[in-house]
């Protein structure tokens, strides 16, 4: 049988947070407060078990610009504190409810500094015993993000549905929906009659995965995306972008002449990625994205995004 991930019990948590970032006292203080509470509520049941990951990344295009001297790219430095617990419910259900803290440190713009708290539940379905059967899992999330720069402080609400089935002992396949709604406040309009929430949007993300475990410590992995709907794009004023924008907001966090502009687009991308795993509690991964984005008005932009992560269950 492959090494079974440490991080796959984390993934049953539906909805995980996109943004991470450098927690202020009062986010600590509410996260210990929901994991004391939910320990005393739950501890009759079973335990909650803890993980921690962190990782860095270099993101090519940080603002989404299409015009090569809009183009910034950044390293990100993050981390992720989980508590999670999984319940049986017997029939093949089982349930999982738990909740992260996390935060991200932006090397040139610190305005992009954040930090996240969530709550998530999941419901999953096993039509049989074993690790060969097929699931299917939904799942929601709540939670709430803050930046450095606060014109992007948002509540983040996601739905997600996914179904798949491990082959045999290498091959494991699944695919997974994601509806996100991000609610950010609204900005002062700059243009009469254009909207100034520029920094909330809405989108529908569709994944295929593959893995494949080469031995017990070594596994590959291959996701294939596509996502339609919102996308905030930060450059400075031109007439193609301007036209097309359905939202305009000053992004002072990448400087004082650029500005955000909220579009609607569609996104097609892929992963590949290798982890290893020393321990049965630990898994080292890197990986690789690429995302390329058609939004309107013949708008158009890429980025690539390598990856290093450390995972630990306890």
């Amino acid at each position: 049988m492959p090494v079974v991930r440490p991080h796959v019990q984390r993934d049953a948590l539906a909805g995980r947070a996109s943004e991470r970032g450098h927690a202020s006292a009062a986010t600590l203080g509410a996260f210990a407060a929901f994991l004391a509470l939910g320990a005393t509520s739950f501890a009759v049941h079973a335990d909650w078990t803890p993980a921690i990951e962190a990782g860095v990344r270099h993101d090519s295009n940080v603002g989404n610009a299409q015009p090569t001297p809009d183009i910034v790219s950044d390293t990100v430095v993050g981390a992720r504190v989980s508590m999670f617990q999984l319940f049986p419910l017997g029939a093949g259900y089982s349930m999982t409810v738990g909740g992260d803290l996390s935060g991200e440190s932006f090397h040139r713009l610190e305005g992009l500094n954040n930090a996240s708290l969530q709550a998530v539940f999941a419901l999953k379905k096993k039509w049989g015993l074993g690790a060969f059967t097929p699931w299917a899992r939904i799942g929601a999330s709540a939670g709430r993000v803050d930046y450095r720069d606060g014109d992007r402080n948002a509540w983040v609400y996601r739905a997600t549905l996914a179904s798949g089935r491990r082959i045999d002992a290498r091959w494991n396949l699944w695919a997974d929906y994601a509806y996100e709604r991000r609610a950010a406040n609204a900005q002062e309009e700059l243009v009469p009659g254009l909207s100034g929430d520029a920094f909330s949007q809405k989108s529908h993300t569709l994944g295929a995965n593959l893995e494949y475990a080469m031995n017990a410590g070594i596994l590959l992995t291959l996701r294939l995306l596509g996502r339609h709907g919102d996308v905030v794009s930060t450059t400075e004023p031109s007439a193609n972008i301007y036209y097309a924008s359905r939202a305009l907001a000053e992004d002072p966090a990448f400087g004082p002449e650029d500005y955000a502009y909220r579009l609607v687009g569609t996104s097609y991308g892929f992963r590949v990625g290798v982890g290893y795993s020393p321990t049965p509690h630990t898994l080292l991964g890197c990986g690789f994205e690429r995302l390329d984005t058609y939004a309107q008005g013949g708008n158009r932009y890429g980025k690539s995004i390598p990856e290093i992560t450390w995972d630990y269950v306890f």
